[in-house]
């Protein structure tokens, strides 16, 4: 990674997104540096998610641009791009049968290494990733037949297998229970200070924002209202605007 101040990993200059003649998205900007672990907080229907896949080119911008290792995003290949930021979803369905071990193995397609399948190199980083997030005891499985919270590390792991210096992560700790939720947000530290990964996750669990990740952004109505420290960004009175309850209550469920 450059060691240059302008160096800019991650970030969107006025972007907006439309779908399905609805602007999700209006005039976006923020900047991530190499290495930030980075949380996206905000109510339902914010632009949350559109705002992550906007970022990793997997969904069309409307006006300005995404910027990816400080170029537009627009100019960049798909294999440039896949190389470069690896976007973990909110859940996973296969309709056919896949062993766990086989479907993070394709995480390593974007650096080309088996052209007519995994090789044993590939083979080794997958279980290495599993192993990570401490699922190496489902390689064996059909994806079909995992818990929702199984298939979620099988995702993580698949990312891991990526090698991207930035992961984006929609929602890591969906269908996870209170062990496994800190075991996820742990491994997400983990990966940023020891790794050097730029971690970029959306949570709605406020209190893990505040305890693991140095910055959050709240997006509501699909602008950015605050970026900065969670103490400052979860204040009572954000919290209450955005998600449309009285500051008491926003108090009592913890906003600074």
């Amino acid at each position: 990674m450059s060691a240059r101040s302008d160096y800019e990993l991650l970030g969107a200059r006025a972007l907006s997104v439309e779908l399905a003649g609805r602007e999700i998205l209006h005039e976006v900007s923020l900047r991530i540096g190499a290495g930030e672990r980075v949380a996206i907080v905000g109510p339902n229907g914010a632009g949350k998610t559109t705002l992550l896949r906007a970022l990793g080119g997997a969904v069309p911008i409307t006006a300005g641009d995404a910027i990816l290792c400080s170029e537009p995003l627009r100019g960049l290949s798909r294999s440039t791009i896949a190389r470069s930021i690896a976007i973990v979803g909110a859940d996973l369905s296969l309709p056919f049968a896949t062993r766990a071990d086989e479907l993070v193995a394709l995480g390593r397609l974007p650096h080309g290494s088996g052209r007519v399948g995994p090789t044993d190199e590939d083979r080794a980083r997958a279980a290495a990733a599993l192993d990570r997030v401490g699922a190496a005891h489902l390689a064996a499985r059909d994806v079909r037949t995992l818990s929702a919270g199984e298939r979620q590390l099988v995702l993580v792991a698949l990312d891991l297998a990526q090698e991207t210096p930035i992961l984006a992560l929609d929602e890591p700790t969906v269908h996870l229970d209170l062990r496994h939720r800190i075991a996820m947000v742990d491994l997400l530290v983990d990966l940023s200070e020891r790794d050097e990964r730029t971690i970029l996750a959306i949570f709605h669990e406020l209190d893990l924002v505040r305890d693991a990740f140095p910055r959050a952004i709240l997006v509501s109505a699909g602008r950015v209202v605050a970026d900065g420290a969670p103490s400052e960004v979860l204040s009572a009175d954000r919290v209450a605007a955005a998600w449309g309850i009285d500051v008491a209550r926003a108090r009592r469920l913890g906003a600074a």
